[in-house]
């Protein structure tokens, strides 16, 4: 016996009142069904009462309206695949917003009771009218026992029903209604929510976030209060022309995002004049940091996404276009006692940024013309750019690398498509879309393109710091004070030569803690290098630990007592000697391991010393091959010229640099199809300078970072990332390493160009 399907009249409830988060959701939900039925304008009416019953909504288009044989075959059909089948519309050619087939039961969401007036645009002065009462869906038992109205009706009726509901009173009446009217009418009654002031503010709000401003010549939307007529009117999609920057990105495929960059956020006419020395600099020397790069307040540039990224995932993705806006909400008056300030700001409102940030900040994403909600509403921060945040909060000037926006200062828009990003499917509750690898990637991508701003503005206030300190030197100043103070033998000193002598001791003091603290940051700098290397070995370090039993010989000894080996010689398998064997192998691997971590903490690694460079090397060599020759990696080492030659230094900080390098190069031959992994290090004494090359055959940098190389310095930047452009590396070895040797007197690091792997060159001078 075959038997049929059933579906509850609860369905409608699940779909309707349970489909749609709010009711905020519910209209917009409608109003893109205006928009994919060609209407040029859609107006949506509050008529709120103090009775919620006798309260109404209404949502009117001048679309192309329904015939009969569409509500009866797509209208009352749930989960019809019109939208699907024919994702443009029929005249405008425009992409259909939705695909479910379930966008009519927003009626539901809003209300017990709703009536609907449709003309259509091929049936010149015949219409219908369509009501339901969904508290029927209660009392039925299955969905097709509930029945919905539907009769024909004339221009006549239709002119008498919008007399009778007052639509007649709206300002654009007469725009939105005529003789030969075509479109659709929506009454909602018997309303669920209580629309007071607050709630039809939050309405509007959402509606000026609805569509972009370029849509405002084809599509108008209006909203009104029946008892206040001027309260609104025309919905003007929000708009600021007041920013810092601008960026523009498009994706069109492949491993490239262009991006435009507009610089708003400095003065200058100020730059070329009062700060022109800024680039003498060397990082403002090169494009696009150039005087000539600020002339044209527009900039192009392209980012490289890394090649370890799924290319199938990023075909997923499909185009898209991102652009978005930082707005500083605050003007801080950096002068000095003089008058000097740091950065030449353009002046800006404060009240109306910060006014406008709270209501249409975030980043928004727009999908055929049409919000996808909840993204870029208060609070929500889907980018994570607040833990990005958190995680580095310094500023743009104060160091390079690690800037991060915070999310209270950008308001963005990302559009995308259902022809071109099939692959963002709803969630199904119409809220967001479904977080898949796919939207986890196009988030990371959406994240690659706002560091690109990060970097431009960290780079350009960065050096504007440091030009500011160049030329302002207090602190020598103070520094020369000081000395001079504490030298002086004059025992009768006035009372104010008295208290500056007691600052002078202070100052002195206070330097030589400084030094005692740069030591113990030097200690840390080698733990947290510690912690990077760890983390490369830890899934080995847990295989060995769960393995570990009393020690391998005890084990052999009390065996022998009662198993002699020879009966299980040529046997693979259950072979307890073989066993015996394995483990001792992977004690042996724990042994190593150990060793070398507790040879970099040790106390003496810690003070400021003589390192005989050649012995360090040679140790340092010594120590990784055990741990390297079981990942099939050979490191050598090349000295040249080195007998006798010391630096004077914290061997930690040796240890520091150098086990960064080699963890990289670790992670670098994870994903290598190189068979002959190879590290080699060549120290060699070049006129009292110690040079440093250490260089591997690995897969290299990524072409991300081909014009800008330097970048990889930069706090938490990292060219090691899944097939998501996930950042999977901590993007702090470099980093720490370059902090390391810029305390070090004529010092440097330097990447070197080599045909094939990483390079990277350190030079130090020595004793």
């Amino acid at each position: 016996m075959k038997i049929p399907f059933a579906i509850s009249a609860r369905t409608a409830h699940l779909i309707g009142m349970e489909n749609f988060a709010n009711a905020e959701g519910a209209i917009i939900e409608l109003v893109k069904n205006a928009y994919d039925a060609d209407a040029d304008t859609c107006v949506v009416v509050a008529d709120i009462r103090e009775d919620n019953v006798k309260s109404k909504l209404f949502i009117i288009d001048n679309g192309s309206g329904m015939t009969d044989e569409i509500i009866i075959k797509h209208w009352m059909t749930i989960g019809t695949d019109d939208k699907l089948l024919n994702a443009r519309s029929s005249n405008k050619k425009r992409v259909k917003s939705g695909a479910k087939g379930i966008g009519r039961f927003a009626l539901n969401r809003l209300g017990t009771s709703a009536e609907m007036l449709s003309f259509a645009s091929n049936e010149f002065g015949k219409g219908y009218v369509w009501n339901v009462d969904w508290k029927k869906f209660d009392k039925a038992r299955v969905l097709s026992d509930v029945e919905a109205n539907l009769e024909e009706i004339t221009i006549d009726y239709l002119a008498s029903k919008l007399n009778e509901y007052g639509i007649n009173r709206l300002p654009i009446y007469d725009k939105l209604v005529s003789e030969n009217f075509h479109g659709t009418i929506l009454c909602i009654s018997h309303l669920n929510d209580d629309w007071n002031d607050d709630a039809l503010n939050g309405l509007l709000k959402n509606l000026e976030m609805l569509i972009p401003a370029e849509l405002q010549s084809s599509f108008e939307l209006y909203l009104y209060k029946m008892h206040d007529l001027l309260w609104s009117g025309k919905v003007n999609p929000m708009e600021y022309e007041d920013y810092d920057y601008k960026i523009s990105a498009q994706y069109e495929g492949g491993r490239e995002i262009q991006i435009k960059i507009e610089r708003n956020e400095l003065n200058f006419s100020k730059l070329e004049t009062f700060y022109s020395k800024v680039f003498l600099r060397d990082a403002m020397k090169v494009e696009p940091f150039r005087l000539e790069d600020f002339q044209k307040r527009e900039i192009t540039q392209t980012i490289q996404i890394n090649e370890k990224v799924d290319a199938n995932l990023l075909e997923q993705v499909g185009k898209f276009g991102f652009t978005f806006f930082f707005l500083k909400n605050t003007l801080k008056d950096d002068r000095d006692k003089d008058g000097n300030q740091k950065y030449p700001y353009n002046l800006f409102d404060e009240s109306a940024r910060t006014h406008w940030l709270d209501w249409f900040g975030g980043v928004r994403i727009y999908r055929d013309e049409f919000r996808v909600r909840p993204y870029g509403e208060n609070g929500d921060d889907w980018l994570g750019l607040g833990r990005r945040q958190a995680k580095s909060p310094g500023g743009a000037g104060q160091k390079m690398g690690g800037y991060r926006i915070r999310p209270n200062q950008i308001a963005g828009v990302v559009k995308i498509s259902r022809l071109t990003n099939a692959a963002f499917e709803d969630k199904s509750s119409r809220e967001g879309i479904q977080e898949n690898a796919v939207f986890a990637l196009f988030k990371n991508l959406l994240l690659q393109i706002i560091s690109a701003f990060e970097l431009d503005r960290n780079t350009i206030m960065y050096n504007l710091s440091e030009l500011y300190k160049e030329e302002h030197p207090q602190t020598a100043q103070a520094k020369e004070i000081a000395n001079k103070a504490l030298e002086s033998k004059d025992e009768n000193l006035s009372k104010e030569a008295e208290d500056l002598k007691i600052l002078a001791a202070d100052y002195k003091s206070l330097e030589t803690e400084l030094s005692d603290k740069e030591a113990e940051l030097s200690m840390l700098r080698g733990l947290a290098s510690m912690g990077i290397s760890s983390a490369t070995f830890t899934h080995e370090l847990r295989s060995v630990m769960l393995r570990l039993l009393p020690r391998n010989e005890l084990l052999k000894n009390i065996l022998l007592q009662y198993l002699p080996e020879k009966q299980f010689e040529g046997m693979r398998f259950d072979n307890p000697y073989q066993e015996l064997r394995n483990m001792k192998a992977e004690d042996e691997k724990l042994y190593n391991w150990l060793l070398y971590s507790l040879n970099s903490i040790r106390r003496s690694k810690r003070d400021w010393v003589d390192i005989d460079l050649s012995n360090y090397f040679t140790l340092f060599i010594e120590s990784w091959k055990p741990i390297l020759l079981r990942k099939l990696i050979h490191i050598d080492l090349q000295l040249i010229n080195m007998d006798g030659t010391f630096l004077k230094g914290f061997e930690m900080d040796l240890d520091s640099i150098f086990n960064n390098f080699v963890t990289n190069s670790i992670s670098a031959f994870l994903t290598s199809k190189e068979e002959n992994k190879t590290i080699s290090v060549r120290v060699s004494n070049d006129h009292g300078y110690a040079v440093i090359d250490f260089v591997d055959n690995g897969i290299g940098l990524s072409q991300e970072y081909k014009n800008t190389p330097d970048v990889i310095f930069n706090a938490f930047e990292t060219s090691i990332v899944d097939n998501q452009n996930n950042k999977i590396g901590t993007g702090m070895g470099l980093f720490i390493a370059k902090g390391i040797i810029s305390k070090y007197p004529d010092a440097m690091i330097a990447l070197l160009p080599v045909e094939k792997g990483f390079g990277i060159r350190t030079i130090f001078k020595i004793k």
